[in-house]
């Protein structure tokens, strides 16, 4: 009886028997870049490039994870937790957007504020160039 249980767990795979194991989520939040602000006011941003949520459930309090395939006009690049899916951690608290650095601190130089009501937006702050850029986005629906 024992034997028969070990071989059918016993398998063997082929050589062109693929196996993917991709990053999966529950929901995706896009955030689609609206206005830029590098000095006094802020300037619209056509065609903007999304940054994109990932989570397990179907709130934006339950992400922890993000891709932002583009990031010209933020001008910063990010500690990617899964490398092949550009995916990076990041951390929400309250209304604060916290991303983290080779060491798993919160970084310092990128951070961003989320607002819920009236209106659901978004601003990423980026201190570490000069001006600093602030970018606004609206959550796509």
């Amino acid at each position: 009886m024992a034997l028969l249980l070990f071989q059918s767990c016993d398998k063997k795979d082929q050589d062109d028997d693929l196996q993917i194991d991709p990053f999966t989520y529950g929901a995706k939040f896009n955030w689609r870049e609206d206005s830029i602000k590098t000095s006094e006011s802020w300037t619209k941003i056509a065609n903007g490039n999304a940054f994109s949520w990932l989570a397990q459930g179907n709130t934006l309090q339950s992400s922890n994870f993000a891709t932002y395939s583009s990031r010209t006009n933020i001008k910063t690049d990010f500690v990617y937790t899964i490398q092949k899916d550009s995916v990076f951690a990041l951390k929400l608290t309250a209304d604060s957007i916290y991303f983290l650095d080779a060491n798993g601190n919160q970084r310092t130089d990128v951070k961003g504020k989320l607002t819920l009501s009236p209106d659901t937006s978004l601003i990423l702050l980026n201190t570490a160039v000069s001006p600093e850029i602030r970018i606004k986005y609206r959550l796509e629906k």
